[in-house]
């Protein structure tokens, strides 16, 4: 049991060091308009967890999409699926920053792309532009929000990639979403968890009653357990907008 909870607690003291090592003012928001999403980080599609912020556009095409830092286009690729017409970013951090389901590039980068969509015949076209081809920097307009591939609606999909190209959370970055709803909680279980452990006298799960506060919170009923036991909370956490 020690070599678990040591094992735990490296792991726990590793993801919070690495947590702390992320450049919190670094990247950028990659619209010029307050952030609003229709989609988190993580968040469990059919078969995937998303990888990235949906952030809406106003339910409208063509809103500026800017580097959220200096870099170059390192990859272009545009299917009338998936991803739809989407850049990727390198920069000189290490980090890789996604920008999917545009209407259209920047006038430059659209120029590169049509040039070899007409030398290959072919509309779906995947590039990986060289460090000095398409250099961008912070701020700068490298397309405009859209709605293809397989999008469900004007958006714009982003993600930052480490230097393995795995998904990371954008908000760990400084990517600020305005957030003051507090989460609902629709449910909270208590469970025994071994044969010795009872609540309230029962081996079966048991709900707790919650009593909401004012400043969101909530007092929880007292129970009688005994034994090795543990929670599970079922809740809905919106955010503005």
């Amino acid at each position: 049991m020690k070599s678990i909870l040591a094992v735990i607690l490296l792991f726990f003291s590793t993801a919070i060091f690495a947590q702390a090592q992320l450049p919190k003012d670094y990247f950028q928001k990659p619209l010029d308009v307050p952030l609003v999403l229709s989609g988190t980080f993580g968040e469990l599609r059919s078969n995937h967890f998303h990888s990235g912020l949906d952030i809406k556009t106003q339910q409208r095409q063509g809103l500026n999409v800017i580097a959220s830092a200096k870099g170059y286009v390192s990859r272009i690729n545009i299917q009338h699926y998936g991803y739809g017409k989407a850049l990727y970013v390198q920069h000189p951090n290490g980090y890789t920053t996604v920008y999917a389901h545009l209407k259209k590039f920047s006038p430059e980068i659209e120029a590169y792309v049509k040039k070899r969509q007409y030398a290959n015949e072919t509309y779906e076209i995947e590039l990986f532009p060289k460090a000095g081809e398409l250099p961008v920097e912070a701020n700068e307009l490298i397309a405009f929000s859209g709605n293809t591939g397989g999008s469900g609606g004007p958006h714009l999909h982003f993600e930052i990639r480490d230097g393995s190209q795995r998904p990371m959370n954008p908000k760990l970055f400084g990517i600020n979403i305005e957030d003051n709803r507090a989460p609902i909680i629709d449910g909270l279980y208590a469970y025994p968890l071994d044969e010795e452990a009872h609540i309230n006298n029962s081996r079966e799960r048991q709900k707790i009653n919650l009593t909401p506060l004012e400043d969101g919170s909530y007092i929880a009923s007292e129970i009688d357990a005994c034994g090795n036991i543990g929670f599970g909370i079922s809740s809905v956490d919106q955010q503005d907008g």
